[in-house]
């Protein structure tokens, strides 16, 4: 037990070296870049990065999951799988490459073809490391993947920034991915020398295919949920309109990156010892989501109440635009971050089936907000308020199916833990609207102040509660750092 909650701190804490180093780096670049490109570069690249992922998630099938979970696999099989990866390299990166002329025409921007046919390189490289890239993972090499992101999201932004400084304009945005996911693959491909298979033998896949199949299908569900939002508003509405709530969106998933990104990789390899006893897992779930939820209820209504200040500080005033879309996907971090936590526990299990089908229904729900906002509002707040509204129905079936059809146990511990959670968030949000009196001028000072206020009222409120005894962990961790 001991050593499966060092592996877990162990994978934690260079995961989130490399998660936080990454965002850390976005977005310090990030706020140079927006103030120096328009709204509609980020539409444009937007768009090629929705399309981008859709065959990117053809180019897995679902066999990451599938490498991780199964013990059986031998070199050769290993090889065979990476020929496969190579083969829908060549196949998908072709589709997308030629497919250029039709996303240009279809949105009405010419500058798409040559943005959409640069990308399809890293696209290559990004899929045919899905097999070294899985392995990393596997075989927890956490501080290797961590280093090396530092020292790539290093490089990529110095040269990304002096290229937007140069006028490279929306291109600068496409340096990153050109530059990383060469380097990433000859990386991974280093450690494990994977060969092509000559031999080619689907055996392999076929072994794995009844779970990584529904892994996938659920995978292209939760894309089309995840990224219709922002095809519908390049269509419907236009390459501005999906520049500023892409920015919206992208600095409300900032908590995503900080906390659930760090931990969801890990959960899988680490909790799979648990798959036969679902009593055990129910309760180390349970732990995961007190944790995630007394995080992200804070973090979602302190950036409801900080809305203006987050906007302005990251983006400029020239994106005012953004903030009542950022206020609406502010409330709907909660439930993000933790249902981002639900997928590992359905693959642990082996029911990456009644994820599948989870994910198809989700999906129709989202899809059908999303067109409802778009054809009888269409503005990019009612997409917003689609996104929040569904996630919230999607989060009520994910967790009742889990509970009652997959755990098969009681869900009601796990819902106690968000009750404290919810109310150290609004304790949060209350002390941020108490400085609104003072009428700040700046709004950099504005932002301090608050995020001071917020994080005094969230350790007392944490504290009070009895929800962590904070003031026990930072004397122990002070008695630890004295005596090394």
């Amino acid at each position: 037990m001991s050593n499966l909650k060092g592996e877990m701190i162990k994978g934690v804490f260079w995961n989130a070296i490399e998660k936080y180093t990454g965002i850390i780096i976005g977005v310090l670049v990030s706020m140079i870049l927006a103030r120096i490109l328009e709204p509609k570069d980020y539409g444009t690249v937007a768009i090629v990065s929705v399309f981008t992922t859709f065959l990117g998630l053809f180019s897995s099938m679902g066999l990451g999951p599938a490498i991780i979970q199964r013990k059986d696999l031998t070199k050769k099989n290993l090889d065979s799988i990476y020929t496969y990866s190579i083969l829908m390299a060549l196949f998908l990166g072709a589709i997308l490459f030629f497919s250029s002329w039709g996303i240009a025409s279809f949105y009405g921007d010419s500058q798409l073809v040559i943005i959409t046919q640069i990308l399809a390189i890293p696209f290559f490289f990004s899929t045919i490391n899905m097999v070294p890239g899985t392995l990393m993972v596997r075989d927890k090499r956490f501080k290797f993947l961590a280093l090396r992101s530092l020292l790539l999201g290093g490089i990529s932004a110095a040269i990304s920034v002096g290229a937007a400084l140069m006028g490279a304009g929306l291109y600068s945005l496409i340096i990153a991915p050109l530059l990383t996911a060469p380097l990433v693959f000859f990386s991974n491909q280093h450690y494990y020398h994977l060969k092509i298979d000559r031999s080619f033998s689907i055996e392999p896949i076929k072994r794995v295919f009844s779970f990584s199949a529904y892994v996938f299908l659920f995978d292209v569900f939760n894309y089309f949920s995840r990224n219709l939002d922002k095809l519908i508003i390049g269509k419907f509405l236009n390459l501005s309109s999906l520049g500023i709530y892409e920015k919206s969106y992208r600095l409300m998933q900032l908590p995503m990156s900080n906390i659930t990104f760090v931990i969801h990789p890990v959960m899988q390899p680490v909790l799979r010892d648990f798959s036969d006893d679902h009593e055990e897992l129910g309760r180390k779930y349970a732990k995961i989501v007190k944790f995630i939820a007394t995080l992200s209820f804070t973090l979602g209504l302190a950036m409801y109440g900080l809305s203006a200040e987050c906007i302005r500080f990251f983006y400029g005033g020239r994106w005012d635009a953004a903030i009542p879309v950022f206020k609406i996907l502010a409330l709907s971090i909660p439930l993000q971050m933790i249902l981002s936590t639900s997928g590992p526990i359905y693959l642990v299990c082996n029911n990456s089936k009644m994820q599948f089908w989870l994910g198809a229904r989700n999906t129709l729900t989202s899809v059908a907000g999303f067109l409802i906002a778009a054809i009888v509002f269409g503005t990019i707040e009612s997409i917003a308020w689609a996104w929040t509204l569904t996630l919230l129905i999607n989060f009520v079936f994910t967790y009742y199916l889990m509970y009652r059809y997959v755990l098969k146990i009681s869900i009601i511990p796990m819902l106690r833990e968000l009750v404290k959670p919810a109310i150290i968030g609004l304790i949060v949000y209350a002390a941020i609207m108490a400085f609104e009196f003072i009428g700040f001028k700046n709004d950099t000072v504005a932002l301090i102040v608050k995020t001071v206020g917020a994080v005094v009222a969230f350790v007392l409120s944490v504290q009070l509660l009895r929800q962590y005894d904070i003031f026990m962990m930072i004397k122990h961790k002070a008695k630890d750092i004295l005596k090394k």
